[in-house]
């Protein structure tokens, strides 16, 4: 009886071990750490999703530390970092070092989206009655908008939650 039960409780430890093994594997698979460069190059298949990144800080805020900037392989490869209210402020000390920042990539809002977001205006006029009364310059105004919009560049920033 006792050669049974010790023989479980080896078997129920090797089990856990096992699964504690596995579990880290995992949350080390989740933790991919991206250089800049690759941020960038997959940003759009990124964004609004949770990044790791590392870089190198080439330049804090002097007002407040509230962001910086990492460099990627070279000083023409960089990327913004808002620290916000999860990591509070950068300091001037962190230039020149490596960083890994966890944080959430998002696309910069364009101007052409604060002026007419989801073309409202063109679909339900101005007085919001459903009778158009965009005038044909208005119009093309915003088609011209919408044209620079898709071919502008686009541009991300990290919305930073902690540092590692």
């Amino acid at each position: 009886m006792k050669k049974i039960a010790l023989l479980t409780i080896a078997t129920l430890v090797m089990f856990a071990c096992g699964q504690q093994a596995k579990k880290q594997v995992e949350a080390e698979k989740a933790e991919v750490v991206l250089t800049v460069d690759e941020v960038l190059e997959q940003a759009l298949e990124l964004a609004d999703q949770e990044v790791l990144v590392k870089g190198t800080v080439m330049h804090v805020c002097k007002h407040g530390g509230g962001r910086c900037y990492l460099m990627g392989s070279n000083e023409d490869i960089t990327i913004r970092v808002e620290a916000g209210e999860k990591i509070g402020a950068f300091d001037q000390e962190q230039m020149g070092s490596d960083l890994e920042i966890v944080g959430i990539l998002k696309e910069v809002k364009t101007e052409a989206d604060a002026h007419n977001p989801g073309k409202e205006h063109a679909e339900h006029g101005e007085h919001g009655d459903g009778e158009h009364t965009e005038d044909a310059e208005t119009e093309a105004a915003h088609e011209q908008i919408a044209q620079n919009q898709e071919s502008a560049e686009r541009i991300f920033f990290i919305e930073g939650l902690k540092v590692k």
